[in-house]
């Protein structure tokens, strides 16, 4: 293993942790959700994690404040690469709710900021990230021997936050707390 983790590294632990249901490998549901516990992990969980000695700040993703918060498309291209390694696994289940319009808008403007031809996609439903058993592997062969019990401790407890709660919750919570991340929001009043 690198001395130095990167942000696909980040996405890999994160999905290796235990949620809310204190099960370890807890899939995180919503590109949305997931994009801001990115962001969020930079700004609160990084250095107590103690990770700023082993990722430099050059490798988080740039945000910069969309139409539902922090934004980066890094995070998208960095899921596409997993997936395509075969580290992540994505799932999708029917969604009529909010958090659908969300994972809508986000992913439109990643597709529109990529370089790709942009397909809109409306979608209906929302999807579910889990780390196969590729990424398992990953985790526990070649990064847990680093982590101290309370940096495992921190980072559990941190995903557990963010997972259970609704996505608005979620949403509110960056809002209050980075208001610069907020000045292009489109529900930022409600």
């Amino acid at each position: 293993m690198a001395n130095k983790l990167s942000s696909k590294d980040l996405i890999v632990l994160l999905l290796y942790s235990k949620g809310h249901n204190n099960r370890l490998c807890e899939p995180i549901e919503g590109k949305t959700r997931l994009m801001k516990m990115m962001f969020l992990f930079d700004k609160e969980i990084r250095r107590s994690f103690n990770l700023d000695k082993k990722i430099p700040e050059s490798a988080f993703p740039n945000f910069e404040p969309y139409d539902y918060g922090p934004f980066s498309s890094q995070v998208y291209a960095d899921l596409e690469f997993l997936v395509d390694m075969g580290f992540v696994s994505v799932t999708k289940k029917e969604c009529s709710s909010e958090e659908c319009v969300l994972e809508s808008k986000e992913y439109e403007y990643w597709q529109a900021n990529s370089g790709e031809e942009a397909v809109v996609e409306y979608v209906d439903e929302i999807t579910t990230f889990s780390l196969t058993k590729l990424g398992r592997d990953f985790v526990e062969k070649k990064q847990l021997g680093d982590f101290t019990q309370n940096q495992w401790d921190i980072l559990n407890k941190f995903k557990a936050r963010c997972t259970g709660i609704a996505l608005k919750a979620l949403l509110r919570y960056v809002y209050n707390k980075y208001p610069e991340m907020a000045t292009n929001s489109k529900i930022l009043e409600e």
